[in-house]
């Protein structure tokens, strides 16, 4: 059977293109249909992202990314419309959510045309901005932070679930995380980490001046929303909102940043071989202090 696959590539991580140029003629050799789309700005605009991605519709099997985490969150919000199955090689960094390392592309490959792989749908956030200052449909795979405009002073967010004050928090913002964004920004600043295909919220506060104050967990129908404090002090005040530490949008005083549980989900693929908890051992080296 001839099928479609997708190749979408982060053209500054693979100079030349050759690890993309051999991924496609393997493809093609093996008597399917391979495009291949490289020429991307992925730290341009979204607009811009969103017409390069046309090619990859409803009839692709599996759009496979080159490049990093970034790129493959990008192409994964786009491309959850059209419920395209999306897998990462990481020819960047730490790569957590690119499964597929350069020294296991043979395998790799050899799983996915062989179908030998699973889909894990991820929920993902969406953010609206009621009011004079609207901002809507904003949606992240991994988090929404809304943090201080660059001051140095703290400011302090007030986070309502459900129409009702659950916390108030001073310090350097808030991260509003999916579990498949609680290995990121949500780890570093102390949240939990949660297994991905959960559906739940996890909102944690950056750098609290507190001592008591703890990630909240809450329910994937439940509804957040986040307000600068003007009690505290932060009246006038402006924040940032940053959208999977990519997009970013100005948020005033008076503003309210409303976020729930989006209706569509990022189709990940993920091999039966990978184990969540053996790549946080490797990435994160949980490992290396063995208990006993």
């Amino acid at each position: 059977m001839r099928d479609k696959y997708c190749l979408v590539t982060n053209a500054t991580k693979d100079k030349g293109l050759k690890v993309t140029n051999e991924i496609a003629n393997r493809i093609r050799n093996a008597g399917h249909e391979c495009i291949v789309i490289s020429d991307i700005d992925f730290k341009g605009d979204s607009a811009g992202i969103l017409r390069g991605l046309e090619p990859v519709d409803a009839t692709c099997k599996c759009c496979i990314v080159l490049g990093g985490d970034g790129t493959l969150i990008r192409t994964s919000r786009i491309l959850c419309a059209g419920g395209v199955p999306v897998v990462g090689i990481n020819l960047g960094m730490l790569g957590f959510l690119s499964v597929i390392e350069k020294n296991n592309i043979d395998k790799a490959l050899d799983n996915i045309l062989s179908g030998n792989y699973i889909v894990e749908d991820r929920m993902m956030l969406r953010a609206d901005i009621p009011g004079q200052n609207a901002y809507k449909g904003i949606i992240a795979l991994n988090d929404i932070v809304v943090t201080r405009s660059g001051r140095s002073r703290l400011i302090s967010v007030a986070v309502k679930v459900n129409g009702v004050q659950a916390a108030a928090f001073l310090g350097d913002g808030v991260i509003v995380s999916t579990p498949t964004g609680s290995t990121g920004y949500n780890l570093s600043a102390g949240g939990p980490i949660v297994k991905p295909p959960a559906r739940l919220m996890i909102i944690t506060p950056i750098c609290p001046h507190s001592f008591n104050s703890r990630s909240i967990v809450i329910d994937d129908g439940d509804r957040i929303s986040l307000s600068i404090n003007a009690k505290d002090g932060s009246n006038g005040e402006n924040a940032v909102i940053t959208v999977d530490g990519q997009d970013v949008l100005e948020m005033d005083s008076d503003d309210e940043l409303v976020i729930s549980c989006y209706e569509k989900t990022a189709k990940l693929v993920r091999f039966e071989d990978t184990s969540f908890f053996g790549v946080i051992d490797k990435k994160f080296g949980a490992g290396d202090n063995p208990v006993g």
